[in-house]
């Protein structure tokens, strides 16, 4: 895995058809460390996350101008290779979505098409590791011919992460990873989060304040499609600079 250097997002706009939905966003976004992406409903921050691999190149009448910058190259450069990009740049989201397949075939597909690695002991290894990074080893390495889809929502979604992590990215993106989960299986992601920046930089959106000011060390929020204040977490919850950041996070709108 190469080091990958900070994240820069610059000037960065976008239009669904003729409606913007971000403006001018500048944020260096820390290699190894956490950022969280806060603000209410439709105010950018999915919008902007999935940018960062591409995702919204899917969408029709999406328009994008500005520069987002991965090891000082901007990723929408007409060179780059979408399919790279996404293995570099992981996305968990918000739903488990196993594929219908074994669990084994579900850490193993991606090497295989990525052309990481083939069948055999060394791929074995690697979903035993991909699966002990995801803090589910010790629950599945006796039904790795079990499907995925027959594991619970928390575990689904921790076979997802190490799906992710198996083809070896740099940079995980979540979205809401832990929405559709109980307290007890948000805990468990929560911890892996914490434990997986040691290796990749994560950036995570999430409606829940109290996870961000948890799990993060950086947090910016948006609102209407602008980044309002971007600082370390517990300032940015502590002492806000800006009046709107103040009032969102002591609930007086959101």
């Amino acid at each position: 895995m190469t080091s990958s250097k900070n994240i820069s997002i610059r000037n960065l706009k976008l239009w669904y058809k003729d409606a913007q939905a971000l403006h001018d966003v500048d944020l260096e976004i820390a290699h190894n460390k956490v950022t969280s992406f806060i603000g209410p409903s439709g105010c950018g921050k999915s919008t902007l996350l999935r940018c960062l691999n591409r995702m919204n190149d899917r969408i029709p009448h999406c328009r994008i101008e500005g520069d987002i910058l991965l090891d000082d190259k901007n990723i929408y450069d007409a060179d780059i290779d979408v399919v790279q990009l996404r293995a570099r740049v992981g996305m968990v989201f918000q739903k488990p979505n196993p594929f219908t397949k074994t669990i084994y075939e579900n850490i193993a597909y991606a090497p295989r098409i990525h052309g990481i690695m083939s069948d055999g002991p060394k791929m074995d290894e690697l979903i035993e590791k991909s699966l002990t990074r995801a803090g589910l080893w010790k629950e599945v390495k006796d039904k790795l011919q079990e499907p995925g889809t027959a594991l619970s929502g928390g575990q689904q979604q921790r076979l997802c992460i190490a799906r992710t992590i198996a083809v070896k990215p740099e940079i995980i993106l979540m979205d809401e990873p832990c929405s559709a989960l109980d307290p007890i299986a948000t805990a468990k992601i929560e911890e892996l989060i914490d434990e997986l920046k040691k290796e990749f930089t994560i950036i995570i959106v999430t409606h829940s304040m109290q996870q961000a000011a948890r799990v993060s060390d950086n947090t910016a929020f948006f609102y209407m499609g602008k980044l309002i204040e971007f600082g370390e977490t517990r300032d940015i919850f502590t002492k806000p600079k800006e009046q709107q950041t103040e009032d969102y996070i002591t609930g007086r709108f959101g």
